[in-house]
């Protein structure tokens, strides 16, 4: 019988393997089986019964109905996955499932978040990170708060505890809370609604308006840092207004700084005329695309 439901879960663990980060191998006190701990999100299915032990015997804690996510921390040597629910429990091999390859949410694996946060690691496992409050967050800077929350995405065991800066709410209670109104957000997980919240604020970070060539240069570093080759930017300025040849004379400046410092040259092109931003906010300036020179 083992041998067969090995057969029957083998696909499984080649999905499983895409995007499973091991962590090393923990012996369980049971002598027949241990348990290599690992980290994802599999899926339930119409046959998701929860156990106390891998074992059939040991009786069905509860089931789960089909559709839902949930965090896999170990795979055991007789073919069960270890799942957190409020506890450590077990699911038959054949009980959960990954989404298929065209899932719009899909679990995002190590390797793309190392790409994802390249550089920005200062924060990372660093025991102060769960100990920010509100206040600290919200006075983070742009720089800062990205480093934060590249962090969690990094060190991601410890990512309810997050703080969103906009609404000072934790990670946690603002993925569940949407999770429940929008089947979207409960189809991805944590880590995933972490990305799209991080995307949108570095997205944002380097739109504006910006008011002064400081401004200007600390997007730039930024498009620098995360290697991001073309970005939109707006500029507004009293002192410029809509002047064409003031704005190219700020420009030009700007951008013979940053090749001075950080030898990286950007070309740009310009228009004046309406804006808006992410934020909702509106008006007229200079609205910029800036293109890092290779």
């Amino acid at each position: 019988m083992m041998k067969e439901l090995r057969k029957k879960i083998t696909g499984l663990f080649v999905m499983l393997a895409m995007f499973v980060s091991v962590c090393g191998t923990l012996q369980v006190q049971a002598a027949e089986f241990s348990v290599t701990d690992s980290k994802a999100v599999l899926y339930s299915n119409d046959n998701t019964k929860v156990y106390r032990t891998p074992d059939e015997n040991s009786g069905v804690v509860t089931t789960i109905a089909s559709g839902l996510p949930v965090d896999v921390t170990g795979i055991t040597s007789n073919g069960w996955f270890r799942i957190s629910l409020n506890g450590a429990y077990y699911v038959p091999g054949y009980g959960l499932e990954s989404r298929n390859s065209g899932n719009t949410n899909p679990v995002v694996n190590n390797t793309d978040v190392s790409i994802l946060t390249k550089g920005t690691f200062s924060f990372f496992k660093n025991p102060q990170l769960g100990d920010f409050t509100k206040t600290e967050v919200e006075d983070m800077d742009e720089n800062t708060y990205i480093k934060y929350l590249d962090s969690y995405l990094m060190g991601y065991a410890l990512i309810e505890n997050c703080i969103l800066q906009d609404t000072g709410e934790r990670l946690k209670t603002a993925y569940e809370n949407e999770a429940r109104l929008d089947k979207n957000v409960a189809g991805m997980t944590m880590q995933a609604y972490l990305i799209n919240y991080r995307n949108n604020y570095l997205s944002d970070s380097l739109a504006g308006p910006f008011r002064s060539e400081k401004d200007l240069k600390l997007a730039m570093n930024r498009a620098i840092r995360y290697e991001i080759s073309t970005f939109g930017a707006v500029y507004k300025s009293s002192n410029i207004g809509d002047s064409e040849s003031k704005m190219t004379k700020l420009l030009e400046g700007v951008i013979d700084q940053m090749k001075a410092e950080q030898g990286v040259t950007f070309t740009c092109r310009m228009e004046y005329g309406d804006y808006k931003t992410g934020d909702g906010d509106t008006g007229k300036g200079w609205i910029i695309e800036f293109t890092r020179k290779k």
